[in-house]
């Protein structure tokens, strides 16, 4: 990020590790065996409380975030391990709500690279992160810990961390070169976050639901499917409140509202809560209203900028989520179209997702992502321009922020997390000086 100052006191720690988010590897050169062995020392169950590990394509995020704000609302203390940072490394690890301070990342990354070197092993960035998240949760006494998959779920670095229960929210084609091709290999990969014996809620729907049901039922566990086993229904939305009656797996029924709610939040709080009462049984589900998920950066984040206009930022990337974006940026200006600033990594399905920002796009303008791979906007731009879209291609992300903002319309970035974070913050700097 622009100005992190975290990453830059830890960067020393941080050239330890490699670090294979930025670098996108084009194959798994990663298991689980580094992370097990890392958090061997910390027991087979590390928490003092209850644990969660949270997969799928899209929407983990504000899974965690409404399960940290059901767990903070119960006066229960949650901490929540997440992926990726938009605009500090230090937001991977949140503790009720609030990122954890750079002195006691400091801390339990030197902790987890000395044991790496007693173990002589050589740890990942997402590794030591992750057992650098576990740490923190066991010293913080944590009631409920949550931790998102970085990729996929079957060598996800989380899955070597014993948990209570699993959600996997849903399945879609994304990083296709280390998943599979298609949507049933990808579920077959995530499904393995559903543990032996264990419990597990799902959102997923058609050939990826019969993937992830024959996983459950090979291992033994419970799975709980939204539209199934637990439901939404007489849902009302008008522009300020979401409200509904959720059926909860074996009945139990419980209101739901939620103050301006946005459109993929519904099904992100059914599954957080289904969860949380299986999790927390005795504690107090709040849902009527729900507690407003934790604050996490470009997931639909709307910044107001100096002539009144919107802009809105999302880490979206995969076709299912842009299609999201597209579809909530005109329930919320459903006369408007917007100026779209976008940039894609070099493995993601961009056409596809681009196709979903068509209606409701004004305007291109294209840039490439710093500090990691990814598409070269010419390519993006001879795609649009066999669709009949003329966009402008500005390299400097800072630059490309410039001719959005020069429209006279909302505006729209997207595309990717490292995109969405650069422009957000040169949007925020600005404007506080």
């Amino acid at each position: 990020m622009l100005h992190d100052r975290a990453a830059a006191r830890l960067a020393p720690l941080l050239s330890q590790l490699e670090n294979y988010e930025r670098s996108r590897p084009d194959r798994r050169i990663w298991d689980l065996a580094n992370a097990r062995a890392l958090l061997d020392p910390l027991g087979p169950k590390p928490a003092h409380g209850k644990a969660v590990q949270v997969g799928g394509s899209k929407g983990k995020g504000t899974v965690c975030a409404f399960l940290g704000a059901l767990a903070q609302h119960a006066d229960l203390r949650a901490g929540a391990y997440l992926s990726p940072h938009v605009t500090t490394i230090l937001e991977r690890i949140l503790l009720d709500g609030r990122t954890i301070t750079v002195d006691a990342m400091e801390t339990q990354l030197r902790h987890v690279l000395a044991r790496a070197d007693r173990l002589g092993v050589k740890a990942t960035f997402f590794e030591a992160l992750t057992v650098a998240a576990v740490q923190a949760f066991v010293a913080a006494g944590c009631k409920l810990s949550i931790y998102e998959v970085g990729l996929g779920g079957r060598f996800d670095a989380t899955t070597a961390i014993a948990v209570d229960a699993s959600i996997l929210t849903g399945v879609e084609l994304e990083h296709t070169e280390v998943l599979g091709s298609t949507v049933a290999a990808i579920a077959s990969e995530k499904a393995w976050i559903i543990r032996e014996g264990g419990v597990a809620f799902t959102a997923a729907r058609g050939e990826a639901l019969r993937v992830v049901e024959d996983h459950a039922k090979r291992c033994g566990a419970k799975l709980f499917v939204l539209g199934t086993d637990m439901h939404l229904v007489d849902a009302i939305w008008d522009s300020r409140l979401y409200r509904a009656r959720l059926v909860l797996p074996g009945g139990r029924e419980a209101i739901v509202s939620l103050p301006d709610a946005r459109g993929f939040e519904p099904q992100a709080l059914a599954l957080a809560a289904a969860a949380f009462a299986h999790l927390c049984p005795e504690a107090d589900l709040q849902l009527d209203p729900a507690p407003r998920p934790w604050r996490l950066p470009c997931r639909f984040e709307v910044v107001d900028c100096d002539d009144s206009l919107p802009f809105v930022f999302d880490g979206a990337h995969t076709e299912q989520s842009l299609q999201a974006v597209a579809a909530e940026f005109q329930r919320r200006w459903p006369d408007r179209k917007a100026a779209v600033l976008f940039a894609s990594a070099l493995d993601k399905r961009w056409r596809q997702g681009l196709s979903t920002l068509l209606p409701i796009a004004d305007s291109f303008v294209l840039t490439e992502l710093t500090g990691v791979v990814g598409e070269d906007p010419q390519v993006v731009a001879e795609w649009l321009r066999a669709q009949g879209v003329e966009p402008l291609v500005i390299r400097p992300v800072a630059e490309a922020l410039d001719a959005v903002r020069a429209k006279a319309m909302p505006r729209l970035c997207c595309g990717s997390f490292y995109l969405a974070g650069e422009a957000r913050e040169l949007l925020v700097s600005r404007a506080a000086r």
